[in-house]
């Protein structure tokens, strides 16, 4: 997983827009009574954003009709979104980043919404609210986003992931079949705050049973690669190789990209790599 950069437009503008382009009158006349309360509403979100403290945010407490209209301002596949989405996962080299960067497995197809709809309908289409994610991240996540400690899951626009090792993988090759566990260890000294977050969020998605769940493909990929590339190159070229490639693949994906993971325990592997002596 990587950072995001988040929406740096005026998120208020943005509000506006979306309600502009319902077609509603009548839902549009009602929204547009609840313009200075929004307003205020968006300004305190910007500004705990800016400060990292999302969780001091209190729901405004919004009930029907109101809360229904707000929450029917949120259509994934509405143009301004669609607009959102596309500006959020463009790179600044114009590349688009359609892979979930709450798991890397996923594509994206839905927004997460970072403080929950139910609870705060007031910011079901704040622009820095909004995250790109699989549905399947997003359905594991639900609501759940802090606790009495304060937040408890990664926000990928806020919380800047270190480029240090955090997750592992244990590999036990079979006669005929190779064993997988993904595990986190902080060996490494990451800040505890952020390392429980880590956690936190990994527990959330069942991202370490995701990562196994999904390791059959990659090391038969993986290993179909090796073959072929060990026709032309030596062991110690053939690993150089996996390494460079890697190198590339955190780049794109982050440090700590599972299958960058999974293939450097793989070719530190005794076991395995003896087919490839």
């Amino acid at each position: 997983m990587k950072n995001n950069d988040a929406y740096d437009r005026d998120s208020f503008s943005f509000y506006k827009n979306v309600c502009d382009r319902k077609r509603k009158q009548d839902l549009k006349d009602r929204l547009i009574l609840q313009d200075e309360n929004v307003k205020v509403l968006f300004s305190s979100y910007d500004d705990k954003f800016g400060n990292d403290k999302l969780e001091d945010l209190t729901s405004h407490g919004y009930i029907s009709p109101e809360k229904d209209d707000l929450l029917e301002l949120y259509n994934y596949d509405s143009q301004a979104l669609r607009k959102l989405r596309v500006n959020l996962t463009t790179t600044q080299n114009g590349r688009r980043k359609m892979k979930c960067q709450n798991c890397t497995l996923g594509e994206v197809s839905s927004f997460d919404h970072l403080l929950p709809q139910g609870e705060f309908p007031e910011f079901v289409v704040h622009p820095k609210n909004l995250f790109p994610s699989c549905s399947k991240c997003n359905s594991y996540k639900s609501s759940i986003w802090r606790d009495q400690s304060g937040r408890n899951t990664l926000n990928l626009y806020l919380d800047l992931l270190p480029e240090i090792q955090y997750l592992f993988v244990n590999v036990e090759v079979g006669n005929s079949s190779i064993e997988v566990d993904f595990y986190l260890d902080n060996l490494n000294g990451i800040d505890d705050v952020l390392f429980n977050r880590i956690e936190s969020h990994f527990r959330a998605l069942d991202l370490l049973n995701r990562f196994s769940e999904n390791a059959d493909d990659e090391i038969s990929s993986f290993r179909s690669d090796l073959e072929i590339e060990r026709g032309m190159l030596n062991l110690d070229e053939l690993i150089q190789l996996v390494e460079m490639k890697v190198e590339k693949e955190r780049i794109a994906f982050g440090y700590n990209y599972w299958k960058s993971i999974l293939k450097l325990e793989l070719i530190n592997n005794d076991e395995f790599m003896i087919d490839f002596e």
